[in-house]
């Protein structure tokens, strides 16, 4: 998943319940020996009340920075910097479009879903002042702020800010298909009885995430008795679960690589100011102004408020910037659609395939594959998301003409269209942020050419779908704990494609007569075996240049892609550095991956497998004393097993349930986490009671 982009999916996280009065006595929250919230009322909008405040005490700090986004009052908290994400929100237009399609567009009972949370959120508000960033009425919001969230947060994950500053700067008419991180993303995978041991479907719910922050995940139970029992993950704030398992059915989100999102150059009236030409007349452009509330001062709750107005643009077409290089405006499906939440809401409370896919049809969710299993033995991938019909005549990974109604396009793809695997013969589904087509057995892939490239479906491949088949290559058949053996696998594939355009098969298989002050660390390199394993002898140099060649390659994607000598150069100052990284930090590049490589969280530090674009995936960063910490990849797990008598769930958090350093649940987890192992989860109300920490009522 896009790092920046994904942090305001968590944007929909509070709402304000002026329509209903919750009785918090009515609420429980029971928190188990792991300290995760599971949720217990009569309503939904109960429910929701409850999960609000749970959130709020678990990470206060990270809900408000997204409600206040939501709100489009982060100016107030951050400043400047809080202002340019302000204006952002309110360029695209996602609180202008929500007011005017809530009433109509958004069902009652998901309305008093959205009141009960909001309730919730703003009750701990109230009850808790001091931990605020900002004054409490600041912090109070709508059901309808909470829904814009949703928007602003699929438009960034389409790409929108990258979009908006290639406009601004220039860039914008050398587009080309964004460039996703290799290897940064997440797996899925699901196994039916026809690949089964013991006739179970099994299903693996792994997003690659930060492991802290705001995009990390929260774990949460929700039960109502109106039929919402559901165990999984979301963003701190969500008011639903984004994916995870309920009595009858679970589900996991990978992201995509499509074209979600259009550029087009407006055609402007030589002399009348702000008209354009569309389908040979000329329209106007409306103009509207952005208002800021802007911080001046570095107290959080003190200081000056400056009140700024910014003009922006809006066509036919969608959000406009005026710029030197021209006007420009963008499309995407994004920003014309509020039903995310819903469509969430409606996927947690699916009891079988048919309303699940009744919920996909809603359409809400722009982008996000799913891979689907339940209790019926039905198993499925989708390349999920909002495909516009696209004219075949214009090349949508350019810019594109602004000035005809031949490229407004306004319908989409039905879900029956997209590329899909349902029940496949090869008995089983997976998606590890590779291509559409490739999804299951290689017998029973998909022909790319059969779907319109409007769609923007692209052809990837990564170590992790490459390692993948070559694991399905070695099993059958699965039993359990195979299953559990592929999920945390940490072996590269035989055959490496990593790091934007620098095939790494060059990276380790330089020759080192030619370079002696490096001559040992090539031998390493070439000595690796594949596997990133914590006793490993050989992998922490590889680590070390591989880290030091991503950050050296940035922007050179061109130059490396043309040219083996400039290849080769760039990995031999990688391996320099990483020489030289090890040696300084540790006196020595001969020295174990567990000396490096760690989980770390309070004070507590633990060595940790796994590596860059591997199914045990680990993406680590500098310390002050120079090893390497994990903070994204491998973050929330939850593993199911469909059985006769219900659902076997196991998961594992990274730290922890708090984010709160006083907590003890802030790491607890981490033992577990590096050793590979799950806790066991119940839907069962009664085994949840049993194994309580501790019940009470939100207030």
């Amino acid at each position: 998943m896009k790092r920046f982009a994904l942090f305001v999916f968590a944007l929909a996280s509070f709402s304000l319940a002026n329509a209903q009065s919750i009785d918090p006595s009515k609420i429980e929250i029971v928190r188990d020996t792991f300290g995760v919230p599971h949720i217990f009322a009569k309503t939904d909008a109960e429910v929701a009340y409850g999960l609000a405040w749970a959130t709020l005490e678990d990470d206060t700090a990270n809900a408000q920075f997204l409600l206040l986004a939501a709100k489009s009052q982060l100016a107030r908290h951050l400043g400047i910097e809080g202002a340019k994400i302000d204006y952002a929100a309110q360029l695209m237009g996602v609180m202008d479009f929500v007011e005017e399609h809530y009433e109509k567009d958004v069902p009652e009972d998901y309305k008093r879903v959205l009141e009960g949370y909001c309730a919730g959120a703003n009750a701990y508000a109230k009850a808790h002042p001091k931990e605020l960033y900002v004054k409490e009425k600041f912090f109070r919001v709508r059901p309808q702020e909470a829904l814009a969230g949703y928007m602003l947060g699929l438009a960034l994950m389409g790409g929108v800010d990258g979009t908006i500053n290639d406009i601004l700067n220039g860039n914008i008419l050398s587009r080309i298909p964004e460039n996703f991180d290799e290897g940064v993303g997440s797996n899925a995978i699901a196994f039916s009885p026809k690949m089964t041991t013991d006739g179970n479907t099994y299903l693996d719910i792994n997003s690659h995430q930060p492991l802290e922050g705001l995009l990390s995940w929260y774990e949460a139970h929700v039960c109502s008795e109106e039929g919402w029992n559901i165990t999984g993950s979301l963003f701190h704030g969500g008011i639903s679960i984004f994916h995870g398992t309920n009595e009858n059915l679970g589900w996991a989100h990978t992201t995509g690589h499509v074209d979600g999102l259009d550029v087009y150059k407006l055609t402007m009236h030589p002399r009348k100011k702000n008209f354009y030409k569309f389908d040979g007349k000329w329209m106007k452009l409306e103009t509207k102004r952005a208002k800021l509330r802007v911080k001046i001062g570095k107290k959080e709750k003190k200081g000056f408020i400056l009140a700024i107005g910014k003009k922006y643009w809006k066509s036919i077409y969608g959000p406009t910037l005026k710029t030197k290089h021209g006007t420009f405006a963008f499309r995407m499906p994004a920003l014309l659609t509020l039903k995310a939440g819903e469509q969430w809401y409606r996927m947690n409370k699916a009891k079988n395939y048919n309303e699940f896919m009744s919920a996909l049809k809603i359409q809400g969710i722009a982008h996000q594959n799913v891979t689907y299993a339940d209790k019926e033995n039905n198993i499925m991938l989708i390349a999920n998301g909002l495909f516009p019909v696209r004219n075949l005549n214009y090349n949508w990974n350019m810019v594109v003409p602004g000035d005809t109604s031949a490229t407004l396009w306004n319908s989409y793809y039905p879900v029956e269209g997209l590329a899909s695997f349902i029940n496949p013969d090869c008995g089983f589904v997976f998606n590890v942020n590779n291509s559409a087509f490739d999804g299951t057995g290689v017998d029973c892939n998909l022909d790319g050419t059969c779907y319109s490239p409007t769609m923007g479906y692209q052809p990837e491949v990564n170590n992790r779908s490459l390692r993948f088949y070559e694991l399905m290559e070695q099993y059958k058949s699965v039993n359990y704990e195979d299953f559990k053996r592929i999920k945390f696998d940490h072996t590269y594939p035989q055959k490496l494609k990593f790091l934007r355009d620098f095939p790494l098969d060059e990276f380790m298989n330089l020759d080192e007569e030619k370079f002696p002050d490096i001559v040992d660390a090539i031998k390493k390199i070439k000595a690796f075996d594949r596997s990133a394993d914590s006793l490993d002898m050989n992998f922490s140099i590889v680590l070390l240049s591989m880290w030091k060649l991503y950050e050296n390659s940035g922007g050179k994607e061109d130059s490396l892609r043309k040219s083996k000598e400039y290849r080769i150069e760039m990995a031999v100052k990688s391996i320099r550095e990483g020489k030289e990284h090890l040696v300084k930090n540790f006196g020595s590049i001969d020295i174990p991956l567990s000396k490096v490589q760690v989980l770390e969280r309070g004070g507590k530090a633990l060595a940790i497998n796994g590596c860059p674009d591997c199914i045990r995936a680990a993406y680590s960063s500098p310390m002050a004393d120079g090893r390497m910490r994990l903070w994204i990849g491998d973050s929330f797990v939850q593993l199911v097993k469909f059985t006769k008598a219900g659902p076997e769930i196991e998961s594992i958090h990274s730290y922890g349930a708090s984010s709160r350093p006083y907590s003890k649940h802030y790491n607890d987890q981490m033992e577990l986490f590096v050793a590979q192992k799950l806790k066991k989860r119940s839907l069962n109300k009664e085994d949840v009671y049993k194994s309580a920490e501790r019940i009470y009522h939100p207030q």
